[in-house]
């Protein structure tokens, strides 16, 4: 496996290094090669001559070691060019061995009269001094030969990871499957196939905490676990039916939240419209005083005119006209002016008149309010602590219905009405100060003294943050006040 730091730039100091075991290694090879393969020439050259090769003992060697540098030569090249040959490799391995056996066989004993026929082990020193350096010859060919692969990049590392030993200790049935479908699914990575049973070990436990087993569950859900035995990747676990509520529940509320928000953005837009036709209904109104203004302005002038031009006509009959028409005018100009001052206060008198109207019929609607909340008061006082009967009766109509159902067939709207219905109900007995316990509300709705709690703290809840939630419980706790005196009062 690649370590993180394989990433990082080489230094100075470790590219001089590698150079100089690059160096050392080219040195090394060069005079084990040449060492090696003059011992492995003068060994099979005597060899052959015992053999009875004759003047063909000189050239025996050299084919053979020869052969094996050009077999192993022609793999690598036929490699490069995608047409690789497995036989030449193979080739190249049995002069391998046969070098090694006949420098071997040159390491034994000459035969004599007490041993006339010797074998390697007479003298195993011997044998391995001549097979050493063979060997050393060989490894240092296979070497080179997997360096030029990797720096040519002509093979790729197919080889599989092997599995940690200690997995096998903690774990031998779960790693045995593991290492098989390594093996099956040719997955060479150890951390791919752990990542991959980990995703096969987290579904099926989901899968068993959903339906209780894997036999349980539908064909669709457990088939992905059956598939994932032959590779194909999981999707994602099943969830929980508190999971699914949960996400029911984070839906209808980012619903109810994206509703709301559309309402806000749809009576902003509806205020800037009032306020843009305001707007445009004070320029239209604006622009015609304007225009009224200017008429009026061109009439005076045109009147200006014409009686300029009958005053220049009759000069002494003009001037005391003139000086009549302009009381007249002043006295007209003073008359509308007061006109339009005593219009003005008028209206002004009028929205003041309206103003306290609506200043009195609101405090006589806040009046009545308190009377009817303090006869409301009064009546819950006189009323005794109701009963659980009396508080399973005050339940809405809706939460009978609701809780009248099987729990195995309750459908999620069902469930979710019925939550509604007993957190108003709840809200009215909590405003009534008459708050039951756990284990009783939830007897109500023949549900759990958790699911009663549940019902009963987020109705404290809603009542704090939720106006309207609270007029209804408010509207519900004075119909239930009414309807228990009109009880106590009937004949």
């Amino acid at each position: 496996m690649t370590s993180a730091n394989s990433t990082r730039a080489p230094s100075r100091g470790s590219i001089i290094a590698f150079r100089f075991l690059t160096a050392a290694i080219i040195i090394g090879a060069a005079i084990v090669g040449s060492i090696g393969f003059a011992g492995s020439y003068d060994s099979l050259k005597e060899l052959a001559e015992k053999k009875g090769f004759g003047e063909f003992s000189y050239f025996l060697p050299i084919g053979v070691d020869a052969g094996i540098v050009s077999l192993l030569s022609l793999d690598l090249w036929l490699t490069r060019m995608r047409i690789p040959m497995p036989l030449m490799r193979r080739a190249a391995w049995i002069l391998t061995v046969a070098t090694i056996y006949f420098n071997a066989n040159a390491g034994v004993p000459q035969p004599t009269e007490n041993n006339p026929r010797p074998s390697a082990w007479d003298d195993p020193v011997a044998v391995g001094m001549h097979s050493v350096l063979p060997l050393s010859f060989i490894a240092i060919v296979e070497a080179a030969r997997h360096a030029v692969l990797r720096l040519a990049k002509l093979a790729e590392d197919e080889s599989i990871d092997k599995v940690r030993t200690i997995r096998w200790v903690l774990d031998p049935l779960r790693t045995f499957g593991l290492w098989r479908r390594m093996r099956l699914w040719e997955i060479t990575s150890y951390a791919t196939a752990l990542l991959r049973e980990k995703e096969r070990l987290v579904y099926l436990y989901r899968l068993r905490a959903r339906f209780g087993s894997k036999r349980k569950a539908p064909v669709e859900v457990a088939l992905p676990l059956r598939l994932a035995d032959y590779g194909e990747p999981l999707p994602p676990p099943p969830l929980t039916e508190r999971e699914e509520a949960e996400l029911a529940e984070a839906e209808a509320r980012e619903a109810a939240r994206e509703a709301e928000r559309e309402a806000r953005a749809r009576q902003e837009r509806e205020d800037q419209e009032a306020a843009e036709q305001s707007r445009r209904e004070a320029e239209r109104k604006e622009r015609e005083a304007r225009e009224a203004a200017e008429r009026e302005a061109r009439e005076a002038a045109r009147e200006a005119a014409r009686e300029a031009h009958e005053r220049e006509i009759a000069r002494l009959a003009a001037e005391s006209e003139a000086r009549i028409r302009e009381a007249r005018e002043t006295a007209l100009l003073e008359a509308e002016a007061l006109e339009r001052e005593a219009r003005i206060e008028a209206e002004r008198h009028a929205r003041e008149e309206a103003r306290r109207k609506e200043n009195a019929q609101a405090k006589a609607a806040e009046a009545a309010r308190r009377e009817a909340a303090q006869a409301a008061s009064r009546i819950g006082q006189e009323q005794p602590r109701e009963s659980p009967k009396a508080l399973a009766d005050s339940r809405p109509s809706a939460s009978r219905a609701t809780s009248s159902r099987s729990g195995g067939t309750t459908s999620r709207e069902a469930r979710r009405a019925q939550r509604e219905d007993a957190e108003l109900h709840a809200a009215s007995l909590i405003l009534a100060e008459q708050r039951p316990t756990s284990a009783e509300f939830g007897g109500l709705y023949n549900q759990g003294e958790t699911w009663g709690g549940d019902r009963l703290r987020e109705a404290s809840k809603r009542l704090e943050r939720d106006p309207e939630f609270r007029d209804r419980a408010e509207k519900l706790r004075l119909e239930q006040m009414l309807a228990s005196s009109a009880a106590q009062h009937a004949p």
